[in-house]
């Protein structure tokens, strides 16, 4: 399934390329402020709000970053999931360290009455 989404993912990737270098003569026209935000903020220079670009390179810049939200997003997701994850691993060495423990003190315990047994029984036999 992973190979799967990667080739979709990298297909993608080929097309809007694809795309951006068939429409590279055309131009657009990209407004970054509304017309009433111009006169509410009372700017005379259009020229900084309003700007002529290159659909290829507008196509470009887009997808550029989108890649780097994408990024940015998959990757606190990835650091979010590695820091359970090592928090699980030190839960499971701490729970098998006391396992181990446990299981020693046991052999200590019957070592000690194995002892105490052949002393009862020393004592027993005089």
């Amino acid at each position: 399934m992973k190979t799967i989404l990667n080739i979709i993912s990298y297909l993608a990737i080929l097309g809007v390329i694809y795309v951006a270098i068939i429409n590279a003569p055309q131009m657009i026209n990209i407004a970054l402020l509304t017309k009433d935000m111009i006169l509410a903020l009372g700017l005379q220079d259009v020229s900084v709000i309003n700007k002529t670009l290159n659909l290829a390179s507008y196509t470009l810049i887009t997808l550029v970053v989108g890649l780097f939200t994408g990024i940015c997003l998959i990757g606190q997701l990835y650091l979010s999931e590695k820091n359970k994850l090592n928090a699980y691993k030190r839960e499971l060495e701490k729970s098998s360290v006391s396992n181990s423990s446990n299981s020693s003190k046991v052999q200590v315990l019957e070592a000690k009455i194995a002892t105490l047994e052949k002393a009862l029984d020393d004592a027993l036999n005089r």
